[in-house]
């Protein structure tokens, strides 16, 4: 493993309702001084912010995941954005605790991170998430 290679990176849920959530995801690759070396961008839109769908679409995959690789590089910094398109209908929030996400990234085929990051069911989240290089420090 090295600063030659770049991340392999994947965004996953195991909660039913994750079909009620658009993922954006942007990720900048940078060096060992900081410098941006590269830009990635992913998104998973399962319908427009506001659709309040009374169940998965049709065609949709239970499982589904954001994934995508970088160039080479030393560290990553994403923002990852979760967006609900369709809310919970109730408003007791022992019935509708946080979900998690798992946000793994690897290189040269090694797991370098796995996170599982909570997501509010009602506003979603906005996630700042380092990756390699001294980030986790």
């Amino acid at each position: 493993m090295g600063k030659n290679e770049g991340f392999s990176v994947e965004i996953t849920s195991d909660f039913d309702g994750f079909w009620c959530y658009n993922v954006m995801v942007t990720c900048g690759c940078f060096d060992e001084n900081d410098e941006r070396t590269g830009y990635v961008s992913a998104e998973d839109i399962v319908a427009p912010v506001g659709a309040n769908l009374e169940k998965m679409p049709s065609g949709y995959p239970l499982k589904r995941k954001v994934a995508f690789e970088t160039e080479a590089c030393d560290h990553l910094l994403m923002y990852v954005y979760v967006i609900p398109h369709t809310i919970p209908l109730g408003r007791a929030v022992d019935e509708h605790k946080p979900f998690e996400l798992t946000l793994r990234a690897s290189r040269g085929g090694r797991v370098v991170v796995s996170n599982r990051l909570p997501v509010n069911r009602w506003s979603g989240a906005s996630l700042e998430v380092r990756v390699g290089g001294d980030a986790q420090k």
